[in-house]
């Protein structure tokens, strides 16, 4: 393999390591919101279907955010 093949793949390989490195905090940080909300149910409160709605929508926007900002960030480096 010559030098710049290897040079290139090392590129690459480093920010395929960035982005996983980024994905398993992302991954952290919501199983924290997970836990949170879990934490906060009771079973014997009464549940506000608006509220649960309020709740799930907060999630998948959180979700839709941290993945946009994944797609969307620019290329660094030559690869």
């Amino acid at each position: 393999m010559s030098k710049d093949k290897k040079t290139c793949y090392n590129g690459i390989m480093f920010k395929l390591d960035k982005i996983e490195d980024r994905i398993n905090q992302m991954q952290v940080g919501i199983s924290r919101l997970r836990q949170r909300f879990m934490h906060e149910f009771d079973p014997e409160e009464e549940i506000c279907p608006d509220e649960l709605l309020s709740d799930k929508a907060l999630l998948e926007s959180i979700e839709d955010l941290c993945l946009t900002s994944l797609l969307e960030r620019e290329p660094e480096g030559d690869a």
